[in-house]
């Protein structure tokens, strides 16, 4: 899963073999001269030559770390599942020379290296994971400086791998996520910025350059704080707080709202207005129904402790540093959020709510292209989706398909819509039949599908049901993304403009043939998953897990650690995980 390292040589290599090259010339003039002296009648004694002793100690690391990763190497060479060393091409490229050890040069950048990894908690990553002790550094000579100085690169090149493109592989935790995999080679950069002495710009310059990753670092030394002085109070009972003044537990509620609500904080007796307003914002912040009435999904939210918090700024850290650059223009689909952006140099230019996936389909994390836009799209439905939703109601009616208008495009001659098909006798896990939904107005489908191409059959498009928009849970597809502006959002990819492609669409719409319109450049879109959302001032919203995403990653990344509270997030009054479903007759995408 590491790229290759180069063994390409690097800058400052014919300085150190000069150096290596001056050692040995000057043990053998010393040899030579002994010799001479030995033979010759003269009283006179030879000129004295100094050894350097920095030149003595780098001789004898240089020889032992060639030792040691030769030894390494052969080893690993003869396990046919051991993956290449990147440490080997890393020191065969510099002759073996050390890096961290041997001069004060050395002894220095081996300083400005602990320092940033005893830091890997900025990142939302753990010391404890990059921890080497720093008096193995006055070990400066020989074996002892060998193992230290490959120990410390070892270290450096797994913290730069891990801030740059992620401390756990995404495949090792989702079943269902595709993302470019980063250019980066971490041995070849570390090797640059060593020759430039720029050992801490490059370390600095590891994380990735999205805006909303700075902010959350910055969040997350926030919300550690307050967990580190014992969170925020937790909010008893599961009824409504009364904001009428009659409530106890009102004071408790400002307390906790202050946490967040610098405003809130500023007002020492807030009123029950201001208490309101305060909840409203709260609301807001974490894509609530702003009604600034503190029940339900709102006293569930307030009450996650602080700790949790700092731990999903972490998960939705390493996420990011999943992530490649992105383009000048792309679309983003925040699943959690239910919602949608097209983003043109760096600023949205459209938002659009949007329906996402329902748990048993959830939508995946992933990156594609839309390469046109079609419109009167048909539906060749899925086989699993067929036979789960559909078959059921095949095997009670033989008019079902007919009365969907979907046909069997490999069944019986003649017979497009299945009557003749024995459904009771097909067996689900093999179904067999390939079932499209025609166009027209009650296409699953609707009147707009942006055709993007991937491995899980996932794609941007228009629905008939336009009321489910107004829901505030609209976790309900089998996986694709039905878009509210979705002619908005075609416009802009076939034009740049959100309305000069609108009557070309509604003309190729009104004839109801399915036509397809090819766009000139391809538009880069990402199903993202960020329940942690930073704000410019500093503010994070946060939204549900509604895949159990945050929990797994939050595992990974603490090692389990039982400091942080398994929390999943009931998403309706009730207290129960609200399974906002389909419609029985709907098996839309």
């Amino acid at each position: 899963m590491h790229p290759r390292v180069s063994t390409r040589p690097v800058m400052g290599e014919r300085q150190q073999a000069f150096r290596v090259r001056a050692f040995r010339a000057s043990t053998f003039l010393v040899a030579a001269l002994n010799l001479a002296a030995c033979a010759g009648t003269g009283t006179s004694r030879p000129p004295a030559v100094t050894i350097v002793p920095e030149q003595r100690q780098l001789s004898a690391t240089q020889s032992a770390l060639r030792d040691l990763l030769l030894s390494k190497e052969a080893q690993s060479q003869q396990s046919a599942a051991a993956l290449p060393d990147p440490s080997f091409a890393f020191y065969k490229a510099r002759n073996f020379m050390p890096v961290w050890s041997g001069g004060a040069e050395q002894e220095d950048a081996s300083a400005k290296v602990h320092a940033i990894l005893g830091r890997a908690h900025e990142q939302g990553l753990r010391d404890e994971d990059y921890n080497m002790s720093q008096d193995e550094s006055r070990r400066t000579s020989g074996a002892e400086a060998a193992a230290y100085d490959l120990a410390l690169t070892r270290t450096v090149l797994a913290y730069s791998r891990d801030v740059r493109t992620g401390h756990v592989w995404p495949g090792d935790i989702y079943d269902d996520v595709i993302l470019p995999v980063p250019g980066f080679n971490a041995a070849t950069d570390l090797t640059k910025a060593l020759a430039d002495h720029a050992i801490a710009k490059y370390l600095a310059d590891l994380s990735p350059p999205h805006r909303e990753y700075g902010l959350l670092a910055v969040a997350l030394a926030h919300y550690r704080a307050i967990a580190g002085q014992g969170g925020w109070p937790s909010l008893p009972g599961q009824t409504e707080i009364k904001l009428d003044g009659k409530d106890p537990r009102a004071s408790l509620l400002a307390a906790r709202l202050a946490f967040e609500d610098p405003a809130l904080a500023a007002t020492p007796d807030p009123s029950a207005g201001e208490l309101r307003e305060a909840v409203k914002r709260f609301q807001t912040r974490n894509g609530l129904a702003g009604d600034g009435r503190v029940g339900g999904e709102t006293l569930t939210s307030l009450n996650i402790p602080a700790s949790y918090r700092a731990a999903q700024i972490a998960a939705n850290m390493e996420r990011w540093r999943w992530l490649p650059r992105f383009e000048d223009r792309y679309i983003a689909v925040n699943v959690p959020d239910q919602s949608l952006e097209f983003v043109r140099d760096g600023i949205p230019t459209l938002s659009s709510r949007v329906i996402v996936g329902q748990k048993t389909s959830p939508t995946p994390i992933t990156r594609t292209e839309i390469v046109a836009v079609v419109a009167n799209p048909p539906w060749n439905i899925p086989g699993d989706i067929a036979a789960r939703d559909l078959l059921p109601h095949l095997v009670k009616s033989a008019n079902y398909l007919a009365s969907k208008h979907m046909v069997v495009t490999n069944g019986p001659p003649g017979d497009p819509y299945g009557r003749t098909i024995k459904w009771a006798s097909v067996v689900p896990a093999e179904f067999p039949y390939a079932i499209r939904q025609l166009p027209g107005p009650a296409t699953a489908l609707g009147a707009v599908m942006l055709d993007s191409p991937n491995d899980f059959d996932v794609y941007l498009h228009d629905t008939p049901n336009k009321k489910r928009f107004e829901s505030n849970e609209r976790e309900i597809s089998n996986g694709c993304v039905r878009v509210q502006q979705i002619l908005s959002l075609a416009s802009l990819a076939l034009t740049g403009d959100p309305a000069k492609g609108m009557d070309r669409l509604n003309r190729v719409i009104k004839t109801h043939e399915t036509q397809r319109l090819t766009l000139d450049h391809s538009l880069p879109v990402y199903f993202l998953y960020w329940t942690a959302i930073p704000a410019a001032d500093g503010s994070v919203g946060f939204r549900p897990d509604r895949y159990g995403r945050d929990a797994r990653l939050i595992a990974a990344l603490t090692k389990n650690d039982r400091s942080i509270p398994a929390i999943e997030i009931p998403m309706n009054a009730s207290g129960d995980m609200e399974q906002n479903a389909p419609d029985a007759d709907d098996p839309s995408p």
